[in-house]
């Protein structure tokens, strides 16, 4: 990293040749680590794997329960908190009955009271919430007040997209790239100023119209971010982007999630360094408010994620803060550096360079130790790494962060000049180094910001007890998943597997287990598969046993693209028969392509 940039002592004394030779060559080989990382973030979106966290426990009523008198309220119980974007509940004709707001609880409860009369027949509860990592989790359920309700046509669970990525999301990983990263210059640049140039460095002069642009893209993609963070959470179609109602629904329901208050603190941020920037001069005030708003803007990114929500939160949050907050002092200092070789003096340069390297030194220690441990919360068991999207995803991080160490060793020991005797070769060599590193922070911003389209391994990780071997056979199957599901049923949760969701044969691997991650081995598994749209009849199929709590089938055949309606019934020696009822979306082999890792 740049800090290294300072930390040799002595001339070059290797000529112009040694010089622009070792550029031309840090240059090709952070190009062909971007292009390493580009082909490790394709196979690692190839995965599709659920993004839902949040999943059902329980319900009252039951799905699928008759109820002789009307209920007085609908209660909804996960796992986890959650904040309701949408629970409806609709008639026999799909008509919305009149109730008030739904109510969250801090114990993941959701409540939606009911009015007084509510008559005969057929009730469909329809319900959209967000974890508190800003992910969605949607399903249905049925029941009737005085009839039975069928057998069929039952959808339960939370829903995973089928293979593929929306446009929505692709557009929200773009835009939350740039968000951090315009956030961590913005706010780093602040720090550069307080920290490293002072307040009586003439190089802030020139450092401030730059500064004032980048504040301004942090601010505008934050509220971009939340606006299509909201389209995701509403479950909009991929072809929404271009509907103005679908934007004012993505306002709404954004700013009411995890990720709009994560923006709200970083717009705080943004106007602390505003401000802070113009009274600069101020040696009380401005620094200060500088201060004030690199480390609010840390803060801000220990408010939604996967991260920041990992448990113990008491920990996994704070590190996440800290982690940004050193990012944001490394990222914001490339691109003054890059103006102060290119614009100052080679004393004030070389000055400035040193200052840095003193002040970096513990900062990336800081960094660096806050995200190995977050890796640990995050993946568990290493297994994961290669076998998860999300592992391999970290995997791309992970080289492209050992790029940029070779690359500072390479300014160590061969770039690093005493300005003063190599002159204006050693500031042009190092300004090219810089932005190389500037390009690889930049690929390593935007596969932190594909984590979001991807569970991470603890989400659907296995308990520490069990065998290595057992654990890889649960993470396995999630590698090249085209669809996926977790459904609760009392004392029973199901994790859903359909592998690869196209037309023709497909694997379906399922995953038993308690409420507290123990597998469960059946007596009995079995599955039946329909189409009633297109007038399959139910075909059942027996699955077999392949490690502890899980089992499948590696040759149902779903014929045709639709909603393919999904029957699991186990036979479970400690509550006798359970049945799980899900749909698949199958979709044309031409809508979901997939690339292999």
């Amino acid at each position: 990293m740049t800090y290294l940039h300072a930390a040799a002592a002595g001339p070059l004394g290797r000529g112009a040749v040694t010089v622009s030779g070792l550029t031309r060559a840090a240059c090709r080989f952070t190009r062909a680590a971007l292009f390493l990382l580009a082909m490790v973030l394709s196979a690692a979106a190839a995965g599709g794997e659920a993004d839902a966290h949040a999943f059902l426990t329980d319900t009252e009523p039951a799905d699928g329960s008759r109820l002789e008198s009307a209920p007085s309220e609908i209660r909804l119980t996960f796992n986890e908190p959650v904040t309701p974007i949408l629970v409806q509940l609709l008639d026999g004709a799909g008509r919305p009955v009149a109730g008030e707001k739904p109510v969250a609880g801090p114990d993941g409860s959701v409540r939606l009271a009911l009015p007084a009369s509510v008559p005969t027949g057929l009730y469909t509860v329809s319900y959209r919430v967000t974890s508190a990592d800003g992910h969605p989790a949607a399903g249905t359920l049925l029941f009737g007040v005085g009839v039975t309700p069928p057998a069929e046509g039952v959808v339960d669970g939370v829903e995973a997209r089928a293979a593929g990525v929306d446009a929505p999301a692709l557009a929200a990983v773009a835009v939350r790239a740039l968000h951090y990263g315009a956030l961590l210059a913005a706010t780093g640049g602040g720090l550069f100023l307080v920290l490293v140039s002072g307040c009586w460095s003439p190089l802030n002069r020139r450092l401030r119209p730059g500064l004032g642009l980048i504040l301004l893209i942090a601010g505008l993609s934050a509220v971009l971010l939340v606006i299509l963070n909201g389209i995701v959470l509403n479950g909009a179609a991929p072809g929404s982007l271009l509907s103005p109602a679908a934007w004012a629904q993505g306002w709404t329901t954004g700013w009411a999630s995890s990720a709009g208050v994560s923006a709200a603190v970083a717009l705080l941020a943004l106007l602390a360094v505003a401000v802070g920037l113009a009274l600069e001069a101020d040696h009380g005030a401005g620094p200060v408010l500088l201060l004030s708003g690199a480390v609010t803007g840390a803060v801000s990114l220990a408010l939604t994620g996967h991260a920041a929500t990992a448990p113990p939160q008491w920990l996994s949050a704070p590190l996440v803060a800290l982690h940004g907050l050193t990012a944001a002092f490394w990222i914001g200092a490339l691109w003054p550096l890059a103006v102060a070789l290119r614009t100052e003096p080679a004393g004030e340069a070389a000055r400035l360079i040193r200052r840095f390297s003193r002040l970096a030194l513990v900062a990336v220690a800081l960094l660096a130790a806050a995200g190995a441990l977050l890796s640990l919360l995050q993946i568990g068991q290493p297994a994961a790494v290669l076998a998860t999207g999300y592992g391999r995803l970290w995997l791309g991080k992970m080289t492209a962060v050992a790029v940029l160490l070779a690359l500072a060793a390479c300014n160590r020991f061969w770039l690093t000049p005493d300005l003063g005797v190599a002159g204006d070769r050693a500031a042009v060599a190092l300004r090219r180094t810089i932005r190389a590193e500037a390009a690889l922070a930049a690929a390593v911003l935007v596969v932190t910001a594909a984590f979001a389209l991807t569970p991470p391994p603890r989400a659907v990780s296995v308990p520490a007890e069990r065998p290595a071997v057992e654990a890889k056979a649960d993470i396995e199957p999630v590698r090249n998943a085209g669809y996926a599901t977790s459904i609760a049923r009392g004392d029973l949760v199901a994790l859903i597997e359909v592998i690869p969701a196209r037309p023709g044969r497909n694997r379906v691997i399922i995953h038993l287990s308690r409420p507290d991650g123990r597998p469960v081995d059946p007596a009995d598994a079995f599955l039946e598969r329909s189409l009633p749209a297109a007038g399959l009849t139910p075909v059942r199929h027996s699955l077999a046993p392949s490690a502890a709590g899980v089992f499948g089938a590696g040759d149902i055949d779903l014929p045709v693209a639709g909603r393919w309606s999904l029957l699991l019934e186990v036979r479970d020696g400690d509550v006798g028969s359970v049945t799980f009822r899900t749909d698949v979306p199958v979709l044309p082999e031409d809508q979901s392509k997939e690339v292999s890792p």
